[in-house]
């Protein structure tokens, strides 16, 4: 058990979004508004309609009011019926287009802020696609998840929600003013509690922030925990290691309470202080507005009038805590959004790009020198290889010679640090990156299959791909016999990450696929693992009859396998230390042997 927790803590996500100090906070709050604006290019025009209808509607609800004094002192107390009924048909005019205005803010407004979270979320998405191997390595998934999920929430509220905000902060200033100009004692009664709504109002939204930045941040470490207990799922019922995931998931839980709890508190303190200020204002405008109409001073219709004008700026006054959390939550959200679509790839297209030359997909690795970022060892320290177009190359070493690592530096999955990779005579980094790709095919150990048919996982890549092609990657693949005994055939879905199907149905698929796209360059790494002897030979057969025009690459400790190979080449302590035929190897190379584990000849282990 203690070797489990071992296990669980060092695959634990451990990266969490460090608290910042003052000026990263400042930063962060500069790179979340311009985020915002960013993200808002290309909705001016609905935008405009929206923010138009808003202030429509403030005009009319700012009218409203002093008709309404008005008809009580010029028509009821002024006894005068046509006056009351044109201003009573005036107010119900402009209701009428208050609710038209009202329906047309909501409407427009509701489609910008969809629009834009569509929008920003299929370029998240696209980002996150762009970016090298290196960064999803490193990356927090459950960080990503909670990026592209909550914080795109949080700023469409918040853009949902700005028209309106706007048009209540409009009619709070025109209520302010039509209030100073019609009784400035009254009227600075009224806005007399503003200064401290404001202050109170910046200091909750300097105080909030950097909670919301914390919760947001450990809402993505919780949403991290739990996609990696879900896709491990199946090492931790192994290790029976159930209790020890619910504990990190409550513990994590626990986090996020705390971090909601502490933006809670802060609510219970500020929010009471913004509510009751209204309230005290309209105390103080009926008592002594009261008092001026009992001395004739002011009219009754005027009192009216400061009443109903105190109770439509009342609601915003006392939901300012609302939108400044919801401003402040916003701002956060764009930051978190901005840290990974501003950041620029690692493996990028060239300016340039120079075309594929053709051939038979000759590899030349010219003083290759390579460390995995955040390590302080190299993988490789000056690699010289060169395979020949056609040429079948069985790649061996111990475990971390970089033997899987040597072909990802072909697809460009990761760039050298130092030295070239070249295809048939073209260096890769000057090659777009579409067609460098679509050259090279890897088959992996671990295979991944999409939640789909069978024919859309092997047409991945080529859609237009024929029936008669796929049978005949199937039947090299010795997948044939497998997929007719599905009950829907090329038609069956194969759940999600294929995990419907064995592992070595999974590889034979993958293997499928990737003879499928025509390849130039192959590469098996470890790709037929879970395949039993038997398979494993008719596989290496049917490569080895149709492998003309191809390179083919394989990364395997099966002796079988090599020695299928042209040539075996032996990769130690960072450089290439022996080349040669199995038999020749074996004959010739202690190490090969070692790393063998002494194997004599293809026969073992079959």
């Amino acid at each position: 058990m203690a070797s489990t927790r071992k296990l669980l803590r060092s695959s634990a996500p451990a990266r969490r979004d460090a608290v910042l100090g003052p000026a990263a906070r400042s930063t962060e709050l500069r790179e979340g508004w311009k985020f915002l604006v960013g993200a808002l290019h290309g909705h001016g025009r609905m935008l405009t309609a929206s923010f138009a209808a808003a202030l429509g509607w403030t005009a009319v609800v700012v009218a409203i009011p002093e008709l309404l004094g008005a008809a009580v002192d010029q028509g009821i107390l002024g006894h005068d019926e046509t006056r009351l009924i044109v201003l009573s048909a005036s107010i119900a005019l402009l209701g009428v287009v208050q609710s038209i205005a009202s329906g047309l803010r909501r409407w427009t407004n509701g489609l910008v802020s969809r629009r834009m979270e569509a929008q920003l979320r299929q370029e998240f998405f696209s980002k996150l696609l762009s970016l090298e191997v290196a960064y999803h390595d490193q990356v927090n998934r459950g960080q990503l998840l909670s990026r592209v999920s909550s914080d795109l929430f949080q700023i469409r509220d918040f853009v949902a929600s700005s028209p309106a905000w706007t048009a209540n902060s409009v009619t709070l200033v025109a209520v302010a003013t039509v209030l100073l100009i019609t009784n400035p004692l009254l009227g600075g009664v009224a806005v007399a509690g503003l200064p401290l709504i404001a202050l109170t109002s910046k200091a909750f939204a300097s105080r909030v922030r950097p909670s919301l930045s914390e919760l947001q941040a450990e809402r993505g470490n919780l949403a991290g925990v739990v996609e990696e207990a879900v896709e491990g799922v199946r090492a931790v019922k192994g290790f029976g290691a159930e209790a020890l995931l619910a504990q990190r998931l409550g513990a994590q839980a626990d986090a996020v309470r705390t971090r909601a709890l502490s933006v809670v508190s802060l609510r219970t303190r500020f929010i009471p202080v913004l509510s009751t200020i209204p309230l005290l204002e309209l105390m103080a405008i009926n008592w002594l507005g009261g008092d001026l109409v009992l001395h004739h001073h002011l009219s009754i219709g005027t009192l009216l009038a400061f009443n109903a004008y105190l109770a439509l700026v009342t609601a915003p006054l006392q939901s300012i805590g609302g939108y400044i959390v919801l401003g402040q939550r916003a701002v956060v959200s764009a930051a978190r959004l901005n840290a990974v679509m501003g950041r620029p790839p690692a493996i990028s297209e060239p300016p340039a790009p120079q075309p594929l030359p053709e051939g038979a997909g000759q590899l030349r690795f010219e003083g290759i020198r390579f460390a995995y970022p955040g390590t302080a060892s190299p993988v490789f320290e000056g690699v010289d290889l060169k395979i020949e177009g056609g040429e079948v190359v069985a790649l061996v070493g111990a475990t971390g010679s970089g033997k899987s690592t040597l072909p990802a530096l072909v697809s460009r999955l990761y760039d050298p640090d130092e030295g070239v990779v070249r295809l048939d005579g073209a260096d890769v980094s000057r090659l777009s990156l579409e067609e460098l790709r679509a050259a090279i095919a890897v088959v992996f150990e671990d295979n991944f299959l999409f939640d789909d048919s069978i024919r859309s996982n092997l047409s991945l890549g080529r859609p237009e791909v024929g029936e008669e092609e796929i049978a005949v990657a199937l039947e090299l693949a010795q997948a044939t016999g497998f997929v007719e005994a599905l009950p829907d055939g090329l038609d069956t879905v194969v759940g999600e990450r294929g995990l419907a199907l064995s592992g070595g149905q999974r590889q034979r698929l993958a293997l499928a696929r990737a003879l499928l796209s025509e390849p130039r360059v192959l590469v098996l790494d470890d790709a037929t693992s879970a395949i039993d002897a038997a398979n494993e030979r008719a596989i290496v057969s049917g490569l080895s009859r149709t492998r003309r025009g191809r390179t083919t690459i394989l990364v395997s400790h099966r002796p079988a396998t090599i020695a299928s190979a042209d040539r075996v080449v032996l990769l130690d302590e960072g450089s290439v230390v022996a080349s040669g035929t199995h038999d020749e190897l074996v004959a010739s190379c202690p190490r090969y042997l070692e790393v063998l584990g002494a194997a004599p000849g293809p026969e073992e282990g079959e």
